[in-house]
């Protein structure tokens, strides 16, 4: 392990589990994973990865580090707003609800922290550009060369390609850069579309792992708006217009007419942290 901290829900502020003042060795018991099912005849049925309860042993060199954990945990629990485990690049929301100290010194406080992990599985995002077409307005369908040659180049082709994934179907989180007028995506068959104007210097975040599931309009002046009544969702999961269709693994085109441009989040997820 080389890094592991407890970041909160309420501010982001963000404590650090394995440095100088606290020391959470290999925190074993956050690693393991757990599927939830029911067993049939000859089968087994209803798999899903729930939230689940462990816990681990911290050692906090410096009291400080203790006290500062637990004001940001009591207050995510207090407020309802989850924090989350980062764990080497890989994170998850997370509660964490108790706290059983195990050895206590003049310097030093050592103690068995009950967390609860509520996704069930571990995310690592990777976020890729997507820049607008600048071609100069008035230049119509070519570029024009500073050289008196008997041809110009075409505009660039508006396609684009990501590579999501290896396992299995990815979760993808959009911020759409204004100005865009009515922003329409279409990435693995599917279309994400949202009726709306996005004025200059504002942006659209639509996000797959907020609870709930939210799309927000953000506008210049930092003020934000409800926008999730404006994002087309046709027939819900796999009906080509939803906009929070998770990606099939596997290298996809990306469309839009390139008037706008906008950051795509693909997120890797894992039942535990990889062990290498």
């Amino acid at each position: 392990m080389h890094r592991l901290s407890y970041i909160s829900g309420t501010g982001g502020a963000e404590v650090s589990l394995d440095c100088r003042s606290a020391l959470a060795g290999t925190a074993a018991g956050i690693r393991g994973r757990e599927w939830g099912y029911s067993i049939g005849h000859l089968s087994l049925v209803g798999a899903t990865r729930s939230a689940r309860e462990c816990s681990m042993s911290v050692a906090f060199l410096d009291r400080s580090s203790a006290d500062e954990l637990r004001r940001l945990a009591d207050r995510d629990m207090a407020k309802g707003t989850p924090g989350s485990l980062s764990l080497d690049g890989w994170s998850q929301r997370a509660y964490v609800t108790k706290a059983e100290p195990s050895s206590i010194s003049r310097d030093h406080v050592a103690m068995s922290l009950t967390v609860v992990l509520l996704d069930g599985v571990w995310r690592r995002g990777h976020t890729v550009p997507f820049e607008p077409l600048t071609a100069t307005e008035g230049d119509g369908d070519w570029l024009d060369l500073p050289y008196d040659l008997p041809c110009d180049l075409g505009v660039p082709s508006a396609r684009s390609y990501i590579d999501v994934g290896e396992w299995g179907a990815t979760p993808l989180k959009f911020t759409i850069y204004g100005p865009a007028v009515n922003p329409s995506i279409r990435i693995d068959g599917n279309w994400y579309r949202v009726d709306l104007t996005i004025s200059e210097g504002g942006y659209l975040v639509v996000d797959p792992l907020a609870v709930p599931r939210a799309v927000t309009l953000v506008n210049a002046d930092g003020s934000t708006v409800d926008a999730f009544s404006k994002a087309r969702r046709g027939e819900g999961l796999g009906g080509g217009e939803y906009i929070f269709q998770p990606a099939s693994a596997g290298t996809h085109e990306v469309e839009w007419d390139k008037s706008f441009g906008f950051d795509l989040t693909w997120y890797e997820e894992e039942g535990e942290p990889p062990w290498s």
